[in-house]
C-alpha cells in the first residue's frame, strides 16, 4: 500500500514496485471505476484477450447496448467485491 497524490492535471503515479510486479508499462490499458464516495478500483486489462473475446461474442449484436450492460456489470461487481473488503 502506498499513499500518492494527484497532480494539477489529475494524474497519479503508480509506485514503481507495483508497476513492475504487475507488468504495467506505457500504453497498458487500465480500467478505473468508482466503488463509492471515497474508493476507486484500478484493474489492468489484457487488450489482446479482450479483442479476441469481443470479435467472437459480439458478431452481429448491438454494441452500444452491450457496452452499457458491461459497464454496469463491472461497476456492480467491483462495488460488491471491494466494499466488503475495504469496509
Amino acid at each position: 500500500m502506498e499513499i500518492v497524490n494527484v497532480d494539477n492535471s489529475g494524474r497519479l503515479v503508480i509506485p514503481e514496485f507495483i508497476r513492475k510486479r504487475l507488468h504495467i508499462t506505457k500504453d497498458v490499458p487500465l480500467l478505473i471505476t468508482e466503488l463509492d464516495d471515497d474508493k476507486i478500483l484500478i484493474k489492468k486489462l489484457d487488450r489482446d484477450e479482450i479483442e479476441k473475446r469481443l470479435r467472437k461474442e459480439l458478431k452481429g449484436l448491438d454494441i452500444d447496448k452491450i457496452a452499457h450492460d458491461v459497464r454496469n456489470e463491472i461497476n456492480e461487481t467491483a462495488k460488491k467485491k471491494y466494499t466488503a473488503i475495504l469496509g
